[in-house]
């Protein structure tokens, strides 16, 4: 179990007008890194969304797949929203190999450096539970390498519990998660080998 002491978590049906999109399910986060795939559409982002409402008490930070950074406001800014500790911002910047980015601002940035702030934030705002909304999409193969050996870092660091929906579970491999898919109209979550 996790030092969060987080074991399951839940979720009622997510409906969206009359249609149901994904069926109620719970889901074991004890081993640390739970990765989530399925199809374009089937309901990944609703899952996490339904996660994180559903389960106030684990204080669950989204990290959406686009940054929600704001433009105006430098990279150390940004990460004094949620934490003013400028000592552990310094040290996740460090950690997630962002040094040297705290007086810019995200329009300064690539894309991956901006999911990896947006982590990073995340991460300061001391949640329970960290969902990651497709956090290797469109990135080369070196930003996939470094951003996995950024949530390894933040996973020993922490041990906070960690879901991660994607469109490629192979990405994440080498942090040997616990797999899922969901599938089917409504979707339904349920292990996987990959």
């Amino acid at each position: 179990m996790s030092k969060s002491g987080v074991k399951m978590v839940n979720w009622s049906d997510c409906w969206l007008d009359n249609q149901l999109i994904v069926e109620a399910g719970t889901i074991d986060v004890s081993p640390a890194l739970v990765v989530v795939s399925g199809g374009s559409g089937v309901g990944k982002t609703t899952l996490l969304r339904a996660i994180s409402r559903q389960n106030p008490s684990l204080r669950p930070r989204l990290v959406f797949q686009e940054p929600t950074l704001l433009p105006w406001l430098t990279v150390t800014e940004n990460l004094s929203i949620v934490c003013e500790d400028i000592e552990s911002q310094t040290h996740w910047l460090s950690l997630f190999d962002l040094s040297e980015v705290g007086q810019l601002r995200p329009g300064q940035l690539s894309l991956g450096m901006q999911r990896r702030i947006a982590i990073v934030r995340g991460i300061l705002a001391r949640p329970r539970l960290l969902l990651l909304d497709e956090p290797s999409a469109s990135l080369d193969p070196a930003n996939v390498e470094r951003l996995i050996s950024n949530i390894r870092a933040a996973i020993s660091e922490e041990s906070v519990p960690t879901i991660i929906v994607t469109h490629s579970p192979r990405d994440f491999e080498a942090l040997k998660p616990s797999y899922f898919e969901l599938t089917g109209r409504p979707a339904v979550l349920s292990q996987s080998r990959t």
